[in-house]
């Protein structure tokens, strides 16, 4: 099954410019080339009438649906939606999904405990401490911790 999302206003706005120029591309353009070659050969040489684009078009579409019943191959182009999966590429696919959970959550934790491991330092090592003594009285020394 083929899924096309389209998000929002940009989105549509995208996909119908994407629409106007295949039309452009695949039904305008060659009925502009069959209207011109109509127009130039066969008008002044056969007396035949002038065509529109439109009429351009019509006769492109006719040309292509002649191509495709004289050739019986068809297009090329066919559009077919894929066959579901069987219960076995299915419970695999569980299998897959739950193994990979369990190994990302296992990811997770060695991570988390490399981080620790990193953040722990020696207990007995000392800080950088600026130490400042004020005495207040000969007998007591007051000691502060200025960060």
């Amino acid at each position: 099954m083929k899924v096309i999302k389209i998000d929002g206003i940009k989105g549509i706005i995208t996909a119908v410019f994407m629409v106007a120029c295949l039309f452009a591309g695949f039904v305008v353009s060659p009925g502009y080339v069959a209207m011109f070659l109509w127009n130039k050969y066969l008008t002044a040489g056969y007396m035949f009438p002038q065509l529109t684009l439109f009429q351009g078009i019509l006769l492109w579409g006719i040309i292509v649906i002649s191509y495709c019943i004289v050739t019986k191959n068809g297009l090329a182009i066919s559009f077919k939606s894929s066959s579901g999966l069987s219960d076995e590429e299915i419970d695999t696919l569980v299998r897959t999904s739950k193994i990979n959970s369990q190994m990302r959550m296992m990811n997770q934790i060695i991570s988390k405990s490399d981080k620790f491991e990193g953040s722990k330092k020696n207990p007995y090592e000392v800080k950088d401490l600026n130490v400042t003594v004020t005495p207040d009285n000969e007998e007591n020394d007051k000691v502060s911790n200025i960060k």
